[in-house]
């Protein structure tokens, strides 16, 4: 948990302290005063629940921005929601929210962006990385920069983000199992959203099959065939849809069930796991195969990878080139073209 305030600060130097501050956010900006003859008033807490960060800020004569140059220097593409008690004006895509009742609005880091408060407002926030959230990219765009907060879990949201601000402090495990539920409940915020928005279910198709691709990820008989038939659609109509996406199934599949292997892998609480059943568990039939397919992917064995250190395993996929697991949910156009 880390609270930051410009209160006690010099009148003088406050604006520089703030720019520097914004520069170290989860999603980096540059901030400055709406009006450059008032004063600026910022007090920020800042708390990660594993990697979702929940942060908690006053602020008043305010005004935030990140330029397409910042932005495309950001590795990890994040989604963030912002829940506001009153007048803050986010503008994103030449799309603007400015309710004067406040709103609930997603926007990401992959794109510029600006934030502006002219009269004290408290926003609360909470940013995870597009991976964790598992919805493709060409979906979460119709909800962005919309107020979000009528839909039919929008008030559960804002009473489960103000929880999570004033929570007492917590240990890192205590922290990190919140992560979880948390991305499920965002999740199914934005889904919901995108749901009103699109109409007709086969609008949302594309959003349907890579949730139920999450939840069935860890079934060995997962396939094109199976997923089809729970849709009710032909194979040829599924890879339209994923390609439409720039999702290769095949891919997806795999990348994922490694990514959980990995974590698993590394989870204390499977200190006694065999390895073969953790890749059961992931998805993986056969051993042998879920050991060579985990060496291409990581550059070291499953049991490897089990007594490194986390620096260890970090070091090693920075010297390699490697990220650690690779954000195939973004179409590929958007990743290049920015």
């Amino acid at each position: 948990m880390r609270y930051f305030s410009l209160s006690g600060e010099d009148p003088s130097s406050r604006v520089d302290i703030l720019d520097e501050a914004a520069r170290h956010c989860s999603v980096a900006f540059r901030a400055r005063p709406a009006d450059p003859g008032r004063a600026v008033s910022f007090e920020h807490l800042d708390r990660y629940f594993g990697g979702v960060n929940v942060t908690e800020t006053t602020l008043d004569n305010f005004q935030g921005f990140r330029s397409a140059k910042l932005a495309r220097r950001d590795p990890t593409p994040r989604l963030v929601v912002t829940l506001s008690s009153g007048p803050y004006t986010i503008e994103q895509n030449d799309r603007l929210d400015r309710r004067r009742s406040g709103s609930m609005v997603a926007y990401w880091s992959r794109d510029p962006l600006r934030l502006q408060a002219d009269v004290p407002v408290r926003a609360r926030s909470v940013t995870v990385t597009m991976e964790e959230l598992g919805l493709p990219y060409l979906f979460l765009r119709g909800v962005m920069v919309r107020d979000i907060g009528g839909s039919p879990l929008g008030q559960m949201v804002a009473t489960y983000l103000a929880e999570l601000a004033t929570l007492p402090p917590l240990s890192e495990a205590e922290a990190a199992s919140l992560a979880y539920p948390t991305i499920e409940l965002l999740r199914a915020l934005l889904t919901s959203a995108g749901g009103e928005r699109g109409g007709h279910l086969g609008q949302t198709i594309g959003m349907r099959i890579m949730l139920h691709l999450r939840a069935a990820a860890g079934d060995p008989e997962l396939s094109a065939d199976t997923i089809a038939a729970h849709f009710g659609i032909s194979k040829r109509y599924l890879y339209a849809v994923l390609a439409r996406m720039d999702v290769s199934l095949g891919d997806w599949i795999r990348t994922e069930r490694l990514g959980r292997a990995a974590g698993e892998l590394t989870d204390p609480a499977n200190a006694r796991v065999s390895i073969a059943a953790i890749g059961r568990r992931c998805g993986f039939s056969d051993h042998s195969t879920f050991s060579r397919a985990f060496k291409r992917r990581y550059g070291h064995s499953p049991s490897e990878w089990r007594r490194l250190t986390e620096a260890e395993r970090e070091t090693g996929d920075r010297l390699s080139g490697r990220p650690g697991r690779p954000h195939l949910l973004l179409p590929q156009s958007d990743v290049l073209d920015r």
